[in-house]
């Protein structure tokens, strides 16, 4: 599955996973322990929707340092050569040909 459609596919499929989640888990409730505070009938499908967003924006804020360090490196050495930023991306330029 390349391109558009492909990526459509695979949002709708997610969707429908988590839609279906959500509507089996309708009634279970949990408690979170959080060390200091416990919050109790907190709904399933949304712990685990607070998880994986919890998690995206861990790995982003992880990541987002060391991109933007080897943009900075990137940058220096292109400076030290001499040669400006490409203007668009090399699969661009390929296709082309």
């Amino acid at each position: 599955m390349n391109g558009v459609p492909g990526r459509i596919a695979i949002i709708l499929g997610s969707s429908a996973l988590a839609a279906l989640f959500a509507w089996l888990n309708i009634g279970e409730r949990v408690t979170l322990r959080l060390g200091i505070v416990t919050l109790r009938s907190i709904p399933l499908s949304a712990v685990v929707f607070l998880s994986i967003l919890f998690g995206m924006t861990l790995v982003f804020a992880v990541g987002l340092r060391a991109d933007l360090k080897t943009r900075r490196m990137l940058r220096r050495y292109r400076e030290a050569l001499g040669e400006e930023w490409p203007q668009g991306r090399p699969e661009d330029e390929q296709e082309g040909s």
